[in-house]
């Protein structure tokens, strides 16, 4: 099979194409996938950071917000939300009293269970897509990637 030129205005309508699908989908989606599994009260970033605790069992806000890639600020403000919805707890170490760590409650770990499985299938969904491509054209999405990544951490 010939290989077509493919242009920079085809790549970037493809782009293009691809964002707006994936903005609508992902809203509709997820909407329906967080109903199904009872997590409807909750916001994707909010099971983010129930998954980020649930990983490692306990965290600060400073561990959570490098994870997270979010201010120590926005952190703070999400895990008051997800105490108040029984999600997570603060405590303090016996052997220091001024730093706060988070950890899971049963309803947390009822959560961050249920996310893991959202992950597992949304990778699931993506690896079959991936398999589609031989190894040379892994290597060009794998740079592609990376320069994209690289691209919004100069934003």
């Amino acid at each position: 099979m010939a290989k077509e030129n493919v242009t920079t205005e085809d790549l970037l309508k493809g782009l293009s194409d691809f964002l707006h699908l994936k903005d609508e989908q992902a809203d509709s989606v997820h909407k329906k996938v967080l109903k199904e599994n009872g997590l409807d009260n909750y916001s994707l970033t909010e099971l983010h950071v129930i998954h980020c605790i649930g990983e490692e069992s306990m965290r600060n806000l400073t561990t959570i917000s490098e994870y997270m890639s979010m201010t120590r600020g926005a952190v703070s403000k999400i895990c008051s939300r997800l105490q108040k919805k029984g999600a997570i707890e603060k405590i303090k170490l016996a052997d220091n009293q001024k730093e706060i760590f988070f950890i899971l409650t049963t309803e947390g770990e009822r959560l961050f269970h249920a996310h893991e499985v959202l992950h597992q299938q949304s990778q699931a969904k993506w690896s079959a897509l991936f398999e589609q491509y031989d190894q040379s054209e892994k290597q060009a999405i794998s740079r592609f990637f990376v320069d994209v990544i690289n691209r919004f951490r100069q934003s």
